[in-house]
């Protein structure tokens, strides 16, 4: 199917030929804002359900593809805004303070072994960070050491020190990203 400008879905052949195109691509869109295949494929099949709904109002200016990847993160945003939402409403009904003696308690064993690991994962991911920003890191962190000290303790400029801080929270930030729904619970009921 050709890309085609002022499209309008007069046939249920057209679109199929629009399903069969697209949305494999489509999901792999959404999986890459979601992280989830089964809400990935919710969020795609909505759109063409809508699509189709719509399809005698809906003109688009401009490709199909790009009509449809724009649908497609548009409701995948609007996902996150739904959910986001509904965690609000469910920490309010329900104190979330009161989860943390079950994940993080002593009678808790996979707590202790969530936190055991993501403590590990931390010093693993500090420790395979270059010798130099690593040694910045941990002056800053540990020590709680200002860029201006660290600058003046290892004979570099500051901007060396904050270079150096933006590399290594990058790394950690990617060593890490598989355990941020841990940090954030973790965080969220600690505070």
């Amino acid at each position: 199917m050709t890309e085609n400008k002022d499209l309008r879905l007069t046939s249920l052949r057209t679109f199929e030929k629009l399903f069969e195109q697209y949305y494999s691509m489509l999901c792999l869109v959404a999986y890459d804002l979601i992280k989830s295949k089964h809400i990935a494929e919710e969020i795609v099949d909505e759109v063409y359900i809508n699509l189709w709904q719509k399809r005698e109002q809906i003109e688009i200016n401009k490709s199909i593809r790009a009509y449809l990847v724009k649908s497609v993160q548009n409701r995948c945003y609007n996902w996150f805004e739904q959910t986001k939402t509904e965690r609000l409403v469910m920490t309010r009904e329900k104190d979330i303070s009161s989860f943390e003696p079950i994940l993080w308690g002593d009678d808790y064993p996979l707590g202790k072994i969530l936190e055991a690991e993501l403590r590990n994962s931390i010093n693993t991911a500090i420790d395979n960070l270059p010798e130099q920003c690593r040694a910045i890191f941990l002056l800053s962190r540990n020590k709680e050491l200002t860029y201006e000290e660290i600058s003046t303790k290892l004979s570099i400029s500051v901007n060396t020190v904050k270079t150096q801080m933006k590399i290594a929270l990058a790394k950690l930030r990617e060593a890490l990203k598989d355990y941020l729904p841990i940090l954030l619970l973790l965080f969220s009921t600690r505070s």
